[in-house]
């Protein structure tokens, strides 16, 4: 066998090999699928911030924000969607794989934020932090709301567990949890009000899933 061959095949077994791991590296990012109006991505990687753009990826580290009459909205391959409203911002700390599997954390500093999972976390951690309070989803949808120093949690499917300074809170499918000046307040059923803006929000997902052909998560 020519040394030509040879290292072709060579290099073909490292790019076969190399494969995976790419599409490991992919599945652990999140991508851009929808961008309207005016937002901003920093890259802790490269030290900079641009206008997030659709595609593009934003990783552990990174800054999203949104500007006025403006929405994104964020996929996690094969596990979650997630959506920014207007005038929203938040801290990526963490997105990497641990001895429990996929960990993310995503640190709200402020504004509207939905999380639409494909399935119930089990080998995955999914939180989301605000202040003080570090919120565990155990369900497929919950919304979570910072203005100033107060916090919400709305579980829509399924439960949410909060903790904060030792206590744990836990608001089950159809509850509220709301978090004021570093202390927990009363917990409460949804409203109708809230339940009119989540059909709202599964109106509007269906229709930038459809205009990004993306594929609605399948629930097991």
């Amino acid at each position: 066998m020519s040394w030509k061959i040879i290292f072709l095949l060579t290099l073909f077994g490292l790019l076969a090999g190399n494969g995976p791991v790419w599409a490991q590296e992919d599945e652990s990012r999140f991508k851009t699928i929808f961008v309207s109006g005016s937002a901003n991505a920093y890259h802790d990687e490269r030290d900079e911030t641009s206008k997030l753009k659709a595609a593009e990826s934003v990783d552990d580290g990174d800054n999203v924000s949104t500007g006025a009459k403006s929405e994104v909205l964020l996929k996690l391959p094969g596990k979650a969607y997630i959506y920014l409203g207007p005038h929203t911002k938040i801290h990526i700390s963490r997105l990497r794989s641990g001895d429990k599997g996929l960990q993310v954390r995503l640190n709200l500093l402020s504004g509207d934020l939905w999380c639409q999972l494909d399935q119930e976390p089990k080998n995955m951690v999914f939180e989301v932090s605000m202040q003080n309070l570090i919120c565990r989803c155990h369900g497929t949808l919950f919304e979570a709301i910072r203005q100033k120093n107060a916090l919400r949690i709305n579980a829509f499917e399924g439960s949410i567990v909060t903790t904060s300074h030792g206590q744990v809170k836990m608001a089950k499918t159809g509850e509220v949890t709301q978090y004021v000046q570093d202390k927990f307040r009363y917990k409460h059923r949804l409203k109708p009000s809230d339940e009119s803006r989540l059909e709202k929000w599964k109106t509007r997902l269906e229709e930038i899933l459809l205009k990004t052909h993306e594929k609605m998560p399948t629930k097991p």
